[in-house]
């Protein structure tokens, strides 16, 4: 599922992006890079046949750079859960409105949404 979500994102930020799934690291070659991080967040139990896994997406900007693309980021996945079909063959997405913005210590801008998918 983890997979399919991140593919459901990729298509809608693009390739400019580098994906991580879980915590992100930091290396040479990607300080320029916007990064969007994927994180599993659990869920609650299975009720019936209803499943409801969460997911934490972290979208950070450029070292030194301006919070444009990761408010950018947020604005496009938040959009898309009302207008796009939902990733996984979920029945439904939710989205959080975003955390943020925040500043990492290596400066990178960010912006944190909690995603609930809906089986």
């Amino acid at each position: 599922m983890l997979d399919e979500l991140k593919a459901w994102i990729e298509a809608i930020l693009g390739s400019a992006w580098v994906y991580s799934m879980g915590m992100w690291t930091d290396r040479p070659g990607i300080e320029e890079s916007p990064i969007c991080s994927i994180q599993g967040d659990g869920g609650p139990q299975p009720d019936v046949d209803d499943r409801r896994p969460r997911f934490r997406v972290i979208l950070l900007g450029a070292v030194k750079g301006s919070v444009g693309p990761p408010k950018d980021g947020a604005d496009a996945l938040t959009a898309a859960a009302l207008s796009v079909p939902p990733p996984c063959g979920a029945a439904h997405i939710r989205i959080s409105e975003p955390t943020g913005p925040g500043t990492t210590t290596d400066d990178r801008r960010w912006y944190a949404l909690d995603i609930e998918i809906l089986f």
